[in-house]
């Protein structure tokens, strides 16, 4: 029991940075948004004495003619693109569940010692698409001349980001993955004086985003290095799919078709391997 007690808390202890930052951030921005809130003015204020020389009558306001204030609770516009750019990154994600899920094939190939565990990345991208969202929302109510075209470059940076997991973790091809990954650097980082020449905080929020990619991709081209690809198009993370599919057929067995799969995958290893 003690030992679920402090994993359970080495996990909790993790994820508190990432979901701190984002209260924060939510917070100042909530608060940047109730600070320029101005209430609405109140009627002049009624004389309550007449003139009349025989007696003194506090005028009563008409019940139908009285005013009242309703203020209404508004929800940030950045929220609404925040949910958006979450929403769309969630698409991904029954690939990444299907792949990483125990005793699937991401289990069984080498990894690099730098790979975090699975349940970061979670907290981690849901702050990061929420601050998307922020960006995007100011870098639209700036209204610059410049704001379409930037906001077409990041779209289509977007669009980049969501194939990302289909490739790495539908495709398994990990190679073609560290190229889209260095692909977004190079976009991220044109984008960032774009939207720093509009508006500098929408450039901020992004810095987050910069440092995980720049973080990811070299995360990526360790997977790459630790599962090269043969000169058929084959890595270890195929490989192993197709064992565990040839598994999950043959009910468990070892079969003839799997002995002959692994005989030739060792044969072009060692062929590699030598230099034939």
């Amino acid at each position: 029991m003690t030992r679920i007690y402090q994993m359970n808390m080495a996990k909790m202890t993790l994820k508190r940075p990432a979901t701190a930052l984002l209260c924060l951030i939510v917070g100042l921005l909530v608060v940047q948004d109730v600070a320029s809130f101005a209430p609405p003015a109140l009627p002049p204020a009624v004389s309550s004495r007449t003139n009349n020389h025989h007696h003194h009558h506090s005028k009563v306001a008409n019940p139908s003619t009285s005013t009242t204030t309703t203020l209404h609770a508004t929800i940030p516009s950045w929220t609404y693109y925040s949910l958006a750019h979450v929403i769309g990154g969630t698409t991904g994600t029954p690939i990444v569940i299907s792949g990483t899920k125990k005793g699937g094939w991401f289990d069984r190939i080498p990894k690099p010692k730098i790979n975090p565990p699975n349940f970061v990345f979670g907290p981690v991208w849901t702050l990061l698409y929420s601050l998307m969202g922020v960006s995007v929302s100011r870098i639209i109510k700036a209204s610059s001349p410049q704001s379409s075209f930037v906001l077409k470059l990041w779209y289509g940076h977007y669009a980049l980001n969501l194939i990302w997991a289909p490739i790495f973790f539908g495709l398994k091809r990990f190679r073609l993955g560290f190229m889209i990954s260095s692909l977004l650097v190079l976009t991220l980082g044109g984008i960032l004086p774009l939207y720093h020449a509009i508006d500098p905080i929408a450039a901020y929020l992004q810095i987050p985003y910069m440092l995980w990619l720049s973080f990811a991709t070299v995360l990526n081209y360790q997977f790459c290095v630790l599962n090269p690809t043969n000169g058929i198009g084959v890595n270890e993370a195929m490989r192993q799919a197709d064992l565990i599919k040839n598994e999950e057929e043959s009910g468990g067995e070892y079969t003839d078709d799997m002995f002959q799969s692994d005989l030739k995958n060792l044969q072009r290893a060692a062929a590699e391997y030598a230099g034939l």
